[in-house]
């Protein structure tokens, strides 16, 4: 029961209350893979290997996922999402990307990474898409090896081939892994493409 609330909840418009953070953390919406398994989820569109799951983070990171049983009524898991969205696009306005230039000054990919795990998951903001598009064009690939990293490339014409390897080592040596497949972003929304391992394709 508890997941299907979380399934409908994700379009839900948001009501009055806010909770406040508590000695749990934060109220977040994280990338994670599907190994990691957490009681509440739901796989982001055309995805085999990547979670969308509800956690509470700290200050300091550390990462507590939701239990089914967590709260008793739709309105609290309406707060919990409306908080978590807030959270995302705060941070979404205080990012700054990397951007990567060839030997012309073309930019060819940009990459945003913080010390925050939620951070991944600000691919689900409306405003990624509107602020990316206006360097790379209407449809974006984004990689997302580890919860606080993004690599966001022009779905034309783009150096994502020659940065696979690197981009899954970062998904292989981090504490926080994401995801090992590749996503479009459009106006269409986001949706999975590929894959960083050669095998999966």
């Amino acid at each position: 029961m508890a997941l299907v609330v979380f399934f409908s909840l994700m379009t839900l418009k948001a009501s009055s209350g806010v909770p406040a953070s508590d000695q749990k953390g934060d109220p977040s919406l994280l990338i994670v893979p599907s190994f990691e398994r957490p009681s509440i989820s739901r796989y982001l569109p055309l995805s085999k290997r990547t979670l969308l799951a509800p956690a509470f983070v700290t200050k300091s990171g550390e990462i507590t996922f939701v239990r089914g049983r967590e709260f008793q009524t739709s309105e609290q898991w309406d707060r919990f999402v409306k908080a978590a969205r807030e959270r995302q696009a705060l941070q979404l306005a205080t990012i700054d990307p990397q951007m990567i230039r060839d030997n012309h000054g073309v930019i060819q990919m940009a990459v945003i990474v913080s010390e925050n795990p939620t951070t991944a998951s600000c691919i689900m903001q409306p405003g990624f898409l509107q602020y990316f598009s206006a360097i790379f064009g209407p449809e974006l690939l984004i990689a997302i090896p580890t919860r606080n990293k993004i690599c966001i490339f022009p779905k034309l014409a783009n150096h994502l081939p020659l940065m696979r390897d690197a981009i899954r080592d970062d998904y292989l040596i981090s504490p926080m892994p994401a995801s090992t497949e590749i996503f479009e972003l459009s106006k269409n929304g986001l949706r999975a493409v590929g894959s960083l391992n050669p095998d999966d394709e």
